[in-house]
């Protein structure tokens, strides 16, 4: 498979701009209704319509907004780019006929997270306003980093960690208590491999509790081969470029499992 991945946040600049453009249609409404399950009659039934304040069926707002995803996903910063978060401010309908252009530019880039903040805007052909709005993402790793990533050398110290059992006795002995104000999670880890087995590490009231078993109700669900597992927590191997390459498959609240190396300072 051959693909061209977006731009990493080394190469993203400030003020850096991309827009998409299209024509809403009575059937693109029609559509969103069927696939959202939104069935108000201000979008579907014009006798309901016409006794609006907008005298005529109007799209869902949803709809013009989900224009923004193009952008990001395909331009800016472009394929594999992870939406962390998307807030809208409607300023005007969007009426059957219209074409709605969303714009995202960079306005902001986050050094450490490598997170990248972007000011967005909905038009439609008038210039009018539809929506203005903000996105946080996290820009693609390079092609190179994702396909091949490289484990570089790494001084070989006595507390280097050598097996997966090895890591989840470790985790009480490294949390960091003044990280965890306000988390209340319950990470589920299963490792496969010769190693293989299934822990949970339960983080509420600034403490942390390891088990091995399975979590009735786990936040969030990290798999992983234990070799992976090792090279990650020894610093060998990128948590992002091991999810965005299949290394790490999660399920459940993905957002949380981002405290996971901050709270657990293995390294």
């Amino acid at each position: 498979m051959d693909f061209e991945l977006g731009l990493p946040y080394d190469e993203i600049e400030v003020g850096m701009k991309a827009s998409f453009s299209k024509t809403i249609s009575e059937s693109d409404v029609y559509l969103f209704a069927g696939i959202s399950g939104d069935f108000n009659p201000m979008h579907v039934n014009e006798e309901f319509a016409k006794l609006t304040p907008f005298g005529t069926r109007i799209a869902h707002g949803a709809l013009p907004q989900s224009l923004i995803a193009p952008v990001l996903g395909t331009k800016l910063p472009g394929l594999g780019t992870i939406a962390l978060e998307i807030t809208t401010r409607f300023k005007a309908p969007t009426f059957f006929g219209d074409t709605i252009t969303a714009t995202a530019e960079v306005i902001e880039k986050i050094e450490g997270k490598h997170r990248v903040r972007l000011k967005l805007l909905w038009t439609n052909q008038r210039g009018e306003t539809v929506g203005t709005g903000e996105a946080l993402v996290i820009p693609p790793p390079k092609k190179e980093e994702l396909f091949a990533p490289k484990i570089q050398p790494r001084e070989e110290k006595s507390m280097a960690l050598t097996s997966v059992k090895e890591v989840f006795e470790k985790m009480p002995q490294v949390f960091d208590s003044s990280k965890a104000a306000g988390v209340d999670a319950v990470f589920q880890f299963h490792i496969t491999g010769g190693e293989a087995g299934d822990w949970y590490v339960t983080v509420k009231n600034q403490a942390c509790e390891v088990a091995q078993g399975v979590h009735a109700g786990p936040t969030v669900s990290l798999t992983m081969a234990d070799s992976d597992w090792l090279a990650m927590c020894n610093g060998q191997l990128d948590g992002m470029t091991a999810f965005m390459s299949g290394k790490l498959k999660a399920t459940g609240n993905i957002m949380a499992a981002q405290q996971i190396s901050r709270l657990f300072p293995l390294q």
